[in-house]
Formats: C-alpha cells, sequence, structure tokens
C-alpha cells in the first residue's frame, strides 16, 4: 500500500525538476513511510512512497522496471491473487526478483495489457510508463478503493492518490462553484468532477491512457455487463456460496507479512468480518473499537460480546471532547474534499490507536449497499404502495410533526416520483430545504442520472435494487474515500472483503426474493453467517455508525462558536445561502431545532475543509 504521484510532458527535451515530483511524494508521505523513491526520464517523473505489507525488503522498492528498463510502475494496492498470477507468468518465461505482487502487476501489464486488469482480484490505482512508446497507462480497480486523480496544465499530465499531491505540484486548489448544491444535498461530488476545478478523479472500472498529449479514459469493468452474464449461472445454493465466498474472501485478505487486525464496530457487517478472521487466522486477531459515553450512539458493548465469543485481542478508545475539533481539522486536511460522514474523525482516531498493533485492518464497508442493508431501501420494496401514500403521507407527517424516518419518508414522497426518491434516497438535505433559503437547487447532476439510467435499465420496475446499483456508484465511493484516507493517514491499510468482486457481481446478479427475502436488511447474510455471533448483534437495529453532532456542536465550546460564525467564513460568506438566512438557521439550531442539524453540519465540514485545504494548499503551490 503506498501513496503514487507522477507528471509528463509531450516534449521529452522539457527537464521536469526533482524538486516537483519530491514534493508531490512527500505531501503524501503518510500513504506510505517505510520507503520513497523517484524516477526521471524524458519528459515523465514518477513518486512513490511505500507502505511495505509485501515483501518488506529493498526489493519491494518502487518505481520498479522491468530488467530491461523499458517499463516503469508506480503501485498503490494490493492484488491478493498475485501468488497465482505469478505462476502463470513464470511458466510463460518469465522471472522474479521480489516476492510482492508490484512486479506482478508490472509482468502482467508487459505480457497482456489492459487485459491484464480482468485477471487481478484487489485494490489498486497504479501508473505503468513504458519508455519505448512513450505512453503512460494509469488504472483503477473495479470498485474505486484505491484513489486516483490527475489534471492538466501548462501542457503537463499531473496524477496522484491524493489531491493535495498536485497542488504541491503547482496546480491550484480552487473551489469549484458549480459543486455548491451537490455538496449540500448529497454531501459528495459524485463521478469524475471533483469540488476542485481542474481537477478530476479516474473512475472505478476504468483505465486511461496518456500519448502525445492526448488523454483516453476507457471503461474496463461493468457491473450492469457482469450482472447480465452471471444472470444465467447463479449459484444453486445461495446461502452456502455467500458463507464459501466470504470465507474465501477474508482468508484472500489475510495475506500479508505485517500483521492483519479487525475494525469491530459491533455491527453485524464487521461482526461476520471479524467471525471469519479469527476462524481462520493462526494467531489471536486484534479487534479496535471506539466507543460512546452515550447510550444511545455506543455500540462498545456489543463488539465486546463479538470479542469474546471469538477470543479477540479487543481494543476499545474513546474520543473526548475536547479532541474534536483537531481531530475535525486532521481529517479535513487528510480528506482533501468535505467530510461526508460525521465519523471520518472517529476512524482516524482509531486508526492511530490501532498503528503501533496492526498494518492491515480489515473493515465491513460495503455490505449496506451489496446486501441492502440500509433501512431506507425499505419503503421502496413496496412502490405501489408508496405511489399511493404519495398524496397524503407528506402532508400527515407535517401535521402531525413526525421526526425521525417517517418524517424523512415524507419529505422523499414528496419529492414527486419514484425515480426522484431513489436519487435523493441516502440525502438528510433536500432541493426544496435549499429553495426554502433561497437557493436553486435544480442542478443537473449528469453522473448520478445516468448511473440511475443504467440502474433502471438492470433492474426495471425494482427501485430498492436501482437505489442500491446506485449507491455502489456514488455513496459507496464516499465511504471507500474516507476509509482510504483516514486510515492511511495513520500509515495502515484498509482492506474490505464484502467488495471483492465475486460476491459483488454475484449478489447485484442474485433475484431480489433471494437477496432480499423477507424484505428484512441483509437476510442474505443473517441466514449464512448469523449463527456464527450473538443473539444481541443479530436483534439490534442499527443506524449506520452513529455519532451525536447535534449534541457535540451545541455543547463543546470550540464547535459551538465554529457554528455561531459559519455565515462570516469562507466560503459561505461568498456562498449561494444569504448571510441573514442563515444567520436565522444557525441561531435555530443552536436554540434546539435537530431539523436544521444536517444543513448546519454540512456548511461547518465545507467551512473546514476550505480553510484546512483550499486556502492552506494555495498558499503552498505559490511558495513552491
Amino acid at each position: 500500500m503506498c501513496g503514487i504521484c507522477g507528471i509528463v510532458r509531450q516534449d521529452q527535451n522539457y527537464a521536469i525538476g526533482t524538486q516537483q515530483v519530491v514534493a508531490m511524494r512527500d505531501s503524501i508521505s503518510h500513504r506510505g513511510p517505510d520507503d520513497s523513491g523517484t524516477y526521471l526520464g524524458a519528459g515523465i517523473a514518477l513518486g512513490s512512497c511505500r507502505l511495505a505489507i509485501l515483501d518488506l525488503s529493498e526489493r519491494g522498492h518502487m518505481p520498479m522496471s522491468t530488467p530491461d528498463g523499458r517499463y516503469w510502475i508506480t503501485y498503490n494496492g494490493e492484488v491478493y491473487n498475485y501468488r497465482d498470477l505469478r505462476l502463470s507468468l513464470e511458466s510463460r518465461g518469465y522471472t522474479f526478483h521480489s516476492e510482492g505482487d508490484t512486479e506482478v502487476v508490472l509482468n502482467l501489464y508487459v505480457e497482456e495489457g489492459h487485459l491484464a486488469l480482468e485477471q487481478l482480484n484487489g485494490m489498486f490505482a497504479f501508473a505503468i510508463w513504458d519508455n519505448e512508446e512513450r505512453t503512460l497507462f494509469l488504472a483503477r480497480d473495479r470498485m474505486g478503493v484505491k484513489p486516483l486523480y490527475y489534471a492538466v496544465q501548462s501542457g503537463a499530465f499531473y496524477f496522484a492518490s491524493e489531491e493535495k499531491a498536485l497542488f504541491a505540484a503547482g496546480i491550484e486548489a480552487r473551489f469549484d462553484t458549480s459543486t455548491w448544491a451537490e455538496l449540500l444535498l448529497f454531501r459528495y461530488v459524485a463521478g469524475e468532477q471533483t469540488p476542485f476545478e481542474g481537477v478530476k478523479r479516474l473512475l472505478p472500472g476504468h483505465y486511461l491512457r496518456w500519448k502525445a498529449g492526448a488523454i483516453q479514459t476507457k471503461r474496463w469493468w461493468s457491473m450492469a455487463d457482469r450482472v447480465r452474464d452471471l444472470r444465467e449461472s447463479l449459484p444453486d445454493n445461495s446461502e452456502q456460496w455467500f458463507e464459501e465466498t466470504l470465507d474465501a474472501s477474508v482468508n484472500l485478505r489475510r495475506i500479508s507479512d505485517v500483521p492483519v487486525g479487525v475494525l469491530l464496530s459491533g455491527g453485524l457487517d464487521s461482526g461476520s468480518v471479524a467471525a471469519s478472521l479469527a476462524k481462520q487466522a493462526e494467531h489471536q486477531v486484534a479487534a479496535f473499537t471506539v466507543t460512546f459515553s452515550d447510550p444511545a450512539f455506543d455500540e462498545g458493548p456489543l463488539a465486546a460480546q463479538v470479542a469474546a465469543r471469538w477470543g479477540l485481542d479487543h481494543h476499545q478508545i474513546e474520543v473526548g471532547s475536547t479532541e474534536l475539533l483537531n481531530l475535525l481539522r486532521a481529517a479535513a486536511r487528510l480528506n482533501d474534499e468535505p467530510l461526508v460522514h460525521g465519523s471520518d474523525l472517529h476512524l482516524l482516531s482509531i486508526s492511530r490507536y490501532a498503528k503501533p498493533y496492526v498494518t492491515v485492518l480489515l473493515s465491513g464497508e460495503g455490505a449496506d449497499e451489496t446486501l441492502g442493508g440500509y433501512v431506507r431501501y425499505q419503503p421502496l420494496y413496496y412502490p405501489r404502495t408508496l405511489n399511493a401514500l404519495r398524496p397524503l403521507l407528506p402532508r400527515l407527517a407535517t401535521l402531525l410533526g413526525w421526526n425521525g424516518r417517517f418524517r424523512k419518508l415524507g419529505r422523499l414522497l414528496d419529492l414527486g416520483s419514484t425515480d426522484r426518491f431513489v436519487l435523493f434516497n441516502a440525502c438528510n438535505i433536500l432541493p426544496k430545504d435549499l429553495e426554502s433559503l433561497g437557493m436553486k437547487s435544480e442542478s443537473a447532476f449528469l453522473f448520478r442520472e445516468q448511473v440511475l439510467e443504467e440502474a433502471s435499465a438492470l433492474y426495471p420496475d425494482e427501485p430498492a435494487r436501482q437505489a442500491m446499483y446506485s449507491d455502489q456508484q456514488t455513496f459507496l465511493c464516499s465511504i471507500l474515500d474516507r476509509n482510504d484516507r483516514m486510515t492511511m493517514g495513520a500509515s495502515i491499510e484498509c482492506r474490505v472483503p464484502f467488495l471483492d468482486y465475486r460476491l459483488v457481481e454475484t449478489l447485484a446478479a442474485l433475484p431480489s426474493s433471494v437477496l432480499l427475502g423477507g424484505g428484512r436488511p441483509k437476510s442474505l447474510l443473517r441466514n449464512s453467517i448469523g449463527a456464527r455471533l450473538p443473539r444481541e448483534v443479530l436483534s439490534h437495529r442499527k443506524w449506520g455508525f452513529g455519532v451525536p453532532w447535534e449534541r457535540h456542536l451545541r455543547d463543546v465550546p470550540e464547535m459551538r462558536d465554529l457554528v455561531r460564525d459559519l455565515p462570516s467564513l469562507a466560503p459561505i460568506a461568498g456562498g449561494p445561502i444569504e448571510g441573514p438566512v442563515l444567520r436565522q438557521v444557525v441561531n435555530e439550531f443552536i436554540r434546539g431545532d435537530n431539523s436544521k442539524e444536517p444543513l448546519v453540519r454540512q456548511l461547518l465540514m465545507l467551512a473546514v475543509w476550505h480553510d484546512e485545504c483550499c486556502q492552506t494548499a494555495s498558499a503552498s503551490a505559490v511558495s513552491l
């Protein structure tokens, strides 16, 4: 696991300065504190900082080249089936000088070009430079577990694992104000676009080829295509298949030359991963849990039951209120984009705590989106009932002053169509909320709408499956970005067994009667793995990784002061919400109106991000 970066120019005589690529590399040194390197050639510069997971020796040094010096790779990721791929390459005459997966990926590309990607089971983002053809090839894994960004400026193409490395090279960190509506509604800019002008992300399951200044991107993996192919060859016993494949996925993710542990929240997903890992591990597994003093949010006791049942070496920490603001700022710096989930800083804190014990952590992320775990999917199981309720429920919710899930259901129904219910399913702020603040919200969310079209074609008349598919291409990407940045910010690699492509593709191909049988969230997981977990975990009603932000933003003095100052902070002060209107929202929230919390929290995340990333990055780039 590493950080990668590079610069390429069409002009072979242009001498790219060592200082520039080193500045890029060093800005993301937290991703790889064990080793670092650069390669400079005619119009090309590559950088790498390495977190040593496989082959801890200097033979794993990057950038790495083929013996003839034609191909060079800078690589971030883990390909878990690399040993099988290596045997295949050796049978074709290839020899290897290292024991890790980097050299395997490089040689497989030399042998098969972009078709090599289809054979990789893992998470990865890498760049390969061909000195003879003067071609740069970038690729990203199927689900986008590992990040990759790029920008073009003054005839040069820049790429990096994190946006901050682009800014270290001199790209200006300018807030793209066209993303205001998407950031407030969805909290995350999906697709190629980012909140920065001129900075793009390479999409999951895509590769990019640069040659002579021309850029071509292509989708090398399509979930929709794989689902259509697999529908004719589904497992006879889905529960047995799921149990065996999840165990196989966890077993692959045990491959490591450093200690492996697990993030244990107390829920069904992380508990299933922990149980599978403990069942297969040769040694006691370390597990790490964040606890809360508020019993309504604390799942520490549930995590402790899982740990006791499987003999885990269980560690728990509580993030104190005095740490919140500093952690929030640190998380924003690492994330480069506005924080989305509210639990980012807690993940950063537990990762820092875990670092002396392990270098790899397994996580339960991805189960909700692939197995139908979110409660917000459940109303979509009954589209006819929703259509019947649409004229009545929104008004009834308003008249009776409903809060919580029923209030949200009424608000989503009030959007006017099932398609819009699906599109805004993950949102706590809706277009009418922005309109009430004097902000135009009818922006075209082109990528999200394109994904929804794909989902509708794949799952006609099944809005719950459409929502799951859409989340896998959008909301899950924000979760994976969060996981990558917060764990790598502590120099820890995070692996996600539920997103093994064998699980993802087949789950998406299963009929809803099997995957969502009985309308109970994650019924397939419960029926196949549930016996491994305490009864209390199976019966616990979970609503994500909850954090008591309403209380934090009101009761922690420095957080409350930041909330009060929101109307005067950049970029809020120059944004689309007028100052007096926003001042009223802030005052109503501080007086106890929890309905204002989603907007207040998202604006606070934007303000902290802008201060920590845009202004700081721009200042650093100017001084380079």
